[in-house]
């Protein structure tokens, strides 16, 4: 034992740190320790894109115009992520409560309809409002970006 110090403060230095990290997630929420970022919400579009989305095709269109265009058009509404709050769900019995107890975040915006994701999982739900502490989502999520934008 060199100077009286045992391992007393490296277990004290530890509990001090795991209590500092515990307070500031406490403080500003889980929600705030991962920022996801734009080229983040693109990446998980584009591994979404390599699965044949589901949609249906407008009569007159080929399939793969209208994916094209679509993909296209939704990488354009693409934003700067935001940690979002789905407070309520046109179905609720589906997916609500998985959006309800996760991070979500919105990576795409058009109007009032938001792309939301979950941060930690390849699922894409559509959800509608103005504000986005209170968002509504359409209650279906699937691993199909595409197919979740175009509702």
């Amino acid at each position: 034992m060199k100077n009286g110090c045992s391992g007393q403060i490296s277990a004290v230095t530890f509990r001090a740190k795991t209590r500092t990290k515990a307070a500031i997630k406490n403080l500003l929420g889980s929600r705030a320790l991962y920022a996801m970022t734009k080229s983040d919400a693109i990446s998980k579009l584009l591994a979404s894109f390599q699965d044949e989305p589901q949609v249906i095709t407008p009569k007159g269109r080929t399939y793969e115009d209208y994916v094209e265009e679509r993909k296209k058009d939704l990488l354009g509404y693409v934003i700067e992520p935001e940690n979002v709050v789905v407070a309520s769900a046109c179905f609720p019995e589906y997916y609500l409560e998985m959006y309800q107890s996760n991070n979500v975040w919105a990576i795409a915006k058009w109007e009032d309809n938001w792309l939301l994701t979950l941060e930690a999982e390849n699922e894409f739900a559509l959800a509608f409002g103005e504000n986005k502490n209170n968002l509504m989502m359409l209650g279906f999520s699937s691993s199909d970006a595409l197919a979740e934008w175009l509702g």
